[in-house]
């Protein structure tokens, strides 16, 4: 190390107090001396080295020579970067089922709120079964998402109009006008929202206490999300 101070040894690494005495600018404000083993505990330099190489800081001040440390250090270092990346991951993964949850609660306050469901009757069959049949495929999509993104169910909306517990039970209004039209089109699209709707509230009931019925699943989605379910 030139002119600089050895390193000093304890419990199978090497401490490397610098390359020169005196003030460092910004890192210290006393002089640096010459190390001594023996105001280092073993454990503290352990946990000191363990936390370094689990966080990939990779300073450079302390460095092991014990072959089995040498190996572990590489290691850690690399289960580091494994939960980092875990934790990344997870945070870009959990926002596309909220945003799609998102949009289903939007667009079931959009029709709730035009009146959609009174004037179901009188739209074009068609239409309208369409319409059913693309709420059928969000709701199994919200199904998909809470299956294998479990923790979105506990994501709670400040805005109601963005609350699926609160819009859902209009999904329910839509199915029975629809099964009431004579139109074979929309009775078979209120069929499809149908079956959907009971597959979601299965899937909902594994996170909430209820007496079994549609309902009850509703009911309990909304008061655990803190919402009054939409009528």
């Amino acid at each position: 190390m030139g002119a600089g101070l050895p390193p000093a040894h304890t419990a199978g690494i090497h401490l490397f107090p610098g390359h020169r005495p005196g003030p460092v600018p910004g890192l210290c404000r006393g002089p640096l001396h010459l190390l001594d083993p023996a105001r280092y505990q073993d454990f503290a330099e352990a946990l000191y080295i363990s936390f370094v190489s689990l966080a990939t800081l990779g300073f450079g001040d302390v460095v092991p020579i014990d072959p089995w440390i040498r190996v572990a250090s590489p290691l850690q270092a690399l289960t580091g970067f494994a939960l980092l990346t875990a934790a990344l991951t997870w945070f870009t993964q959990v926002y596309p089922p909220l945003s799609r949850r998102r949009v289903l609660a939007l667009d079931l306050n959009a029709l709730a709120k035009t009146d959609y469901a009174q004037a179901l009757p009188a739209l074009d069959p068609a239409a309208v079964a369409r319409v059913l049949e693309a709420l059928a495929a969000q709701l199994n999509t919200v199904r998909v998402d809470l299956t294998q993104h479990t923790e979105s169910y506990y994501f709670q909306e400040e805005d109601p109009d963005l609350s699926l517990a609160r819009q859902l039970p209009h999904v329910v209004e839509l199915r029975g006008t629809a099964s009431a039209c004579p139109a074979a089109e929309l009775q078979a699209s209120a069929r499809v929202l149908s079956v959907a709707l009971e597959q979601l509230a299965k899937k909902l009931q594994e996170f909430v206490r209820t007496d079994g019925t549609l309902g009850g699943i509703l009911s309990a989605y909304a008061a655990d999300h803190a919402r009054t379910p939409r009528t």
